[in-house]
């Protein structure tokens, strides 16, 4: 049991395998029982000393903590994997000072708990999990929402956390939500619909909110297809937005996606490429740990290249060909 007050009102929730007890109000996660006994706690404090020293670095560490300023939102610390503290300057918006709470600092805190923080999406296929990662802009929110729409369970949207060790790696859940652009949520619509989309909002997402400090993105609930129990990472896809001048060839034939599979090597360097917040492992002197998370990540999935044509909506055409591969891998490993 963490030291907190009795005389702050606490809500229990579930993210990432942990119990969580926050004084914030944290609407997008799943609530735990209220007699679970927390593995984290996140709370109000006053850091402001830290202030002056913050303004001349995007993050710090200062003692146990990790510290870092968002101007106008708030000065975020968080502690030895147990403890996030937030400083809420005045006048900042509530949906901006969750967005850092769920994001880098829940990056930084599953660090701290020895856990790898994958920069991507995932989803359930066969009983184990699928990663999608890539450049900012390929589409990997997309594809947990095109597999979502396929029928398929989302596992994790943005952070992917991956407990590794010699014998598994295992994905951990984040929470039911999803953070897709308004582009993708229209092509989405008329993929479904199975008509063309035209200017105006489809009527499901008009009371979608719009998330702060996102570029016209927007938050989409998951509930209902959301996978919520630890289990083993098999594949990683990296996803890559192909030129649209070059054309996409596969067995001679013309095509919207096609793939490389990726050797340990390529896979470990890709796990290595889209760590989450990867620029702030040095200075939490975390890179020996990260680089072998990662090395024994690499060394138990498959991994692919995923190259489509970045000119057309390709999400369907992404979905069958993944499934494709995977039946393709689970036949090759089953004559084994």
């Amino acid at each position: 049991m963490h030291d907190r007050s009795a005389n702050v009102s606490w809500t229990k929730y579930t993210a990432f395998g942990l119990r969580i007890a926050s004084e914030l109000n944290l609407p997008e996660l799943l609530l735990a029982a209220p007699e679970a006994v927390e593995d984290v706690v996140i709370r109000q404090a006053d850091l402001t000393a830290w202030s002056g020293q913050l303004e001349q670095a995007n993050f710090v560490m200062l003692d146990e903590r990790f510290m870092f300023q968002i101007p106008g939102t708030a000065i975020y610390a968080v502690r030895e994997g147990k403890e996030i503290e937030v400083s809420i300057f005045s006048g900042a918006d509530p949906d901006t000072v969750r967005l850092f709470v769920l994001g880098t600092c829940m990056g930084v805190l599953l660090m701290q708990r020895r856990i790898l923080p994958i920069h991507g999406s995932a989803v359930v296929i066969g009983g184990r999990a699928y990663a999608f990662v890539g450049e900012s802009g390929t589409g990997k929110s997309t594809m947990a929402a095109a597999f979502r729409q396929a029928g398929y369970q989302m596992v994790s949207d943005d952070v992917i956390a991956v407990k590794a060790t010699t014998s598994s790696a295992i994905v951990y859940p984040a929470y039911p939500q999803q953070k897709l652009g308004l582009d993708s949520l229209l092509q989405l619509e008329a993929l479904r619909e199975n008509k063309h989309a035209r200017n105006s909002v489809m009527p499901q997402y008009t009371d979608l909110r719009m998330l702060a400090g996102e570029l016209n993105k927007y938050a989409v609930p998951a509930v209902d297809e959301f996978f919520n129990d630890p289990l083993p990472l098999r594949g990683v896809f990296e996803l890559v937005a192909d030129s649209p001048t070059r054309a996409l060839m596969r067995e001679g034939e013309l095509v919207a996606v096609t793939e490389q599979p990726l050797n340990v090597l390529e896979c470990l360097h890709t796990l290595l490429q889209h760590t989450y917040r990867r620029v702030i492992i040095p200075r939490m002197d975390l890179s020996e740990w990260s680089f072998d998370a990662a090395a024994r990540t690499a060394r138990k999935v498959e991994g692919w290249r995923l190259l489509r044509d970045s000119s057309v909506f390709t999400a369907s055409g992404v979905v069958q060909r993944v499934l494709e591969l995977i039946r393709k891998e689970e036949k090759s490993y089953g004559s084994h």
